[in-house]
């Protein structure tokens, strides 16, 4: 049974090991949002697992997961690999936005990131501008 790290960091789960090139390019992406947005290095706030026993990791497999002091996770799964903007998925683990989902540009997954774990701005709040913008549920950004 999966189980998610004991860290203060946001996680983000690598689950598609298809394409290391499509992944180096998706890293590439999210440390330059992060440098972007707050000149620091993806992984001062967030801890990547980049392991093949995660490889297949559903949703569904991470809601069931009963005690966890994370509110959130990321997932780098098939569709993120899929797309020239990596669009990372979001899932909420708190109480009463469990399950809610958005994909995140990773252009923009440094900010969503300092937002979603300070609690600024939730999942829910990203889906909806992207809705908004008819981004098919991948936020790219505030207008």
């Amino acid at each position: 049974m999966f189980v998610l790290p004991e860290t203060v960091k946001a996680v983000l789960i690598r689950t598609d090991f298809s394409d290391q090139q499509a992944w180096e390019s998706c890293r590439s992406a999210i440390d330059a949002s992060a440098m972007a947005a707050f000149d620091v290095s993806i992984e001062q706030d967030v801890e990547i697992l980049d392991d093949p026993d995660n490889c297949d990791i559903t949703v569904e497999q991470l809601l069931a997961l009963e005690e966890t002091d994370h509110t959130f996770v990321m997932l780098a799964d098939r569709e993120t690999l899929a797309s020239t903007e990596y669009p990372i998925l979001f899932l909420d683990l708190f109480e009463d936005q469990r399950g809610a989902t958005v994909r995140v540009a990773s252009s923009e997954l440094g900010e969503a990131v300092g937002n979603v774990d300070n609690g600024n701005i939730t999942i829910e709040d990203y889906a909806a501008a992207a809705a908004n913008a008819g981004d098919k549920n991948v936020f790219r950004g505030f207008a």
